[in-house]
């Protein structure tokens, strides 16, 4: 949520009444509750607020807006999305909108959540955060080509966003199919598939990219692996030099060059099918036998042009300047876990297509990026 720029306004408004006039007690518990919201004290800037409101104070659209994210830092939406509806009902501000429509979105309230960003953005043609954050419902409603022009628009207006946008876009596909089953095309038959991690950008010599595994895929395209007793092999290794020493981590720097850690994804499919193959969605799963651990799945699309029985490998990598913390990423270190690979759609050069239901599915409460 964007509360700074309302804080600040909020303030200034204050500020000025009490400058015109002299000081009221609502006014004071109003200013006292914005320095108490500041700080992280919750509940003294709930107690604030609503001492504020009780006495008919200024602004009141602000008190109600502010104590709702109060309400909502505390871990209690409902009551946010009350407190939010209330001050909208004082004054329709399309920042208002876009958090309670944020809020709908991560109670699974999509068709609500929509109509304010709707409304906000109706309100304010211009307001960029307002298409970005529809754009994400309605990737959970499952609205791909929609949600692209939403992403487009707000990128025009502020290109400052788009990486944050990006970031929660892809996370949003992830959860949805990394929840569901899948259906095996009848036509594509999986041969074999890997990863590898390596750096990239680097000024000293440095090893090849290093592969994970090379064991057998499974007639149900699973295999094992960094478990020591299943057929398989363990995670990636340390990449070092020739002389065996450890390169750079991620985000280090030598001479101005930023070295960084590639993760690039492969998968052998053939078409056993009889018409051509010109595109294929696909995603590669991370699944930990702990259950504490969370599961991982990327997404691609590749556009191969597989011939009736032939076949080709799709490939495709993590973009290595992705926002940091946006993407969790494999590692060597982490619980055993199975990876998979699924095939989620397929394009023919007929025009014809065929599509996994899990590349449709919406996860639930969920929401834009704050």
């Amino acid at each position: 949520m964007r509360y700074f720029s309302i804080l600040s306004i909020f303030l200034l408004m204050i500020t000025s009444a009490v400058h015109g006039q002299s000081l009221t007690s609502a006014d004071e518990y109003s200013q006292r509750g914005m320095a108490r919201f500041e700080k992280n004290d919750l509940d003294g800037a709930i107690a604030d607020f609503t001492k504020a409101i009780e006495m008919n104070g200024q602004k009141l659209e602000f008190c109600y807006y502010f104590r709702g994210m109060a309400h909502y830092r505390k871990g209690n939406p409902d009551q946010a999305i009350l407190d939010l509806s209330k001050a909208i009902g004082i004054k329709a501000d399309p920042r208002f909108y876009v958090d309670r429509g944020n809020l709908l979105a991560r109670q699974g309230e999509l068709d609500r959540a929509i109509a304010d960003l709707n409304m906000a953005i109706e309100m304010a043609p211009r307001y960029a955060k307002a298409y970005g954050d529809r754009g994400i419902v309605r990737l959970m409603r499952g609205e791909d080509t929609d949600a692209e022009l939403d992403f487009k628009k707000c990128f025009e207006l502020d290109g400052t966003l788009e990486s944050q946008f990006r970031a929660a876009a892809s996370k949003v596909k992830q959860r949805a199919v990394s929840h569901h089953e899948y259906e095996k095309p009848f036509d594509v038959e999986i041969i074999k598939f890997s990863w590898t991690e390596g750096l990239s950008r680097v000024l000293i010599p440095s090893s090849p990219v290093i592969g994970i595994t090379t064991s057998p895929v499974s007639a149900t395209g699973t295999r094992v692996l960094a478990d020591p007793t299943a057929k398989g092999e363990p995670g990636p290794p340390e990449v070092g030099d020739s002389s065996g020493r450890s390169l750079p981590h991620a985000g280090a720097s030598t001479a101005g060059t930023r070295d960084a850690i590639e993760y690039k994804f492969f998968a052998s499919i053939r078409n056993t099918g009889s018409k051509t193959i010109v595109a294929v969605k696909w995603a590669y799963f991370f699944e930990p036998k702990e259950v504490a651990h969370e599961r991982l799945a990327y997404l691609f699309m590749t556009k191969p042009n597989i011939k009736p029985g032939k076949e080709k490998t799709l490939n495709d990598s993590i973009p290595t300047d992705s926002p940091k913390g946006s993407i969790k990423m494999p590692h060597k270190n982490q619980a055993p876990f199975n990876e998979r690979i699924a095939i989620l759609r397929l394009d023919y050069a007929d025009g014809s297509s065929w599509e996994s239901s899990a590349a449709h599915a919406s996860p639930k409460k969920s929401g834009p990026p704050h």
